[in-house]
């Protein structure tokens, strides 16, 4: 894609997630990631919402290869697309499904000058956890097109529903435990902590490599999707889901 197309996608991207509408952008022919995260930087940019921290999609291989992806990738959530509590959500055209998902929030910036990245100083950085429904979908009418395709269209986030904070949690125990999600009250999917790179706090950990490739860092306050620790779950209008995270609680939503 020719760097002169850059904004022009940015804003029909951004046009395409404000007014809930699919596009047809070839985004298969974005030629690297760098590009991709240039471009969904801009389109965030052309959004014109504050960003509350960042979303990450594909933590595990399983998704990955249900999303066409070959790695984890990551997005900015625009504060628009963020939510605490919230019962009720309308799926917008292009939904891919719901991920079971842990959100954490900053302490402190990360890493600190010299700071090592590592699982335990993340640990550290982090002041709470929160369980979270994630929706994921594209702004595209094209399907799965790789991963600079699926950076580029805002790393595939739609909105992060979350429950409570629990600045209580041991964050050394997160991995251990069995998340389990509901639909209409019967049991559909469950998956285990750990499948998030091992333990969801290694998805600060990887985050925080990421953006410190580009010279940047978390800050106190952003939060952090993990990306799923089950498979992703389609939904329709009308479904309610509800996924239990054991001692953090549950998080539920009726999609319309």
């Amino acid at each position: 894609m020719y760097f002169e197309l850059k904004d022009a996608t940015a804003e029909i991207l951004a046009q395409s997630r404000r007014h809930d509408a699919l596009c047809d952008l070839p985004l298969q022919l974005i030629a690297s990631q760098d590009e991709a995260y240039d471009i969904q930087a801009a389109a965030q940019d052309a959004l014109g919402f504050d960003r509350k921290g960042y979303a990450i999609v594909g933590a595990n291989e399983a998704l990955q290869r249900t999303l066409c992806l070959t790695s984890p990738v990551y997005s900015e959530i625009p504060a628009s697309s963020f939510f605490s509590n919230t019962r009720d959500f309308r799926l917008p055209p292009g939904t891919i499904g719901v991920q079971c998902e842990f959100v954490f929030t900053m302490l402190r910036s990360y890493p600190d000058v010299d700071e090592d990245i590592d699982l335990d100083s993340a640990r550290t950085a982090i002041l709470s956890c929160r369980p979270a429904i994630g929706l994921l979908g594209r702004r595209t009418r094209s399907s799965f097109a790789g991963n600079n395709a699926a950076i580029a269209d805002f790393g595939l986030h739609v909105a992060t529903l979350c429950g409570d904070h629990v600045p209580t949690a041991s964050l050394a125990e997160l991995a251990c435990l069995e998340v389990t999600t509901f639909l209409f009250k019967e049991t559909v999917v469950s998956g285990k902590a750990s499948s998030i790179m091992n333990d969801p706090v290694n998805a600060v950990v990887w985050l925080a490599r990421q953006l410190a490739a580009k010279g940047r860092r978390l800050e106190p306050n952003d939060v952090v999707a993990t990306g799923s620790c089950t498979t992703i779950l389609q939904v329709l209008p009308g479904q309610h889901v509800a996924a239990d995270f054991g001692p953090l609680g549950q998080v539920d939503c009726v999609f319309r």
